[in-house]
């Protein structure tokens, strides 16, 4: 008896693992292309408040924010980039 519950488990185990696993990102093969920008960091130059508001224009847009760089006491630079539509 004890024996049968282990193989209904196991069964069962497996099962739920095979479901979960098809559950991933939907259409992989999808081609996406993007369009990137290079800016320099917008709260540097306009001020606190407009430099967010202005990154926050470029997230309507669709624009993120994928790395910063600053060298030395220069400003940061922003890398961004969003999907061609």
């Amino acid at each position: 008896m004890r024996s049968k519950l282990i193989i209904v488990g196991l069964i069962a185990g497996l099962l739920s693992i095979g479901a979960w696993s098809s559950h991933g990102q939907i259409d992989k093969t999808r081609n996406v292309s993007y369009e990137y920008q290079v800016i320099a960091d917008p709260t540097a130059w306009a001020g606190q408040d407009e430099g967010l508001k202005k990154l926050n224009q470029l997230g309507t847009q669709g624009w993120e924010i994928t790395g910063v760089v600053q060298y030395g006491d220069k400003p940061p630079i922003l890398y961004l980039k969003r999907v061609i539509r």
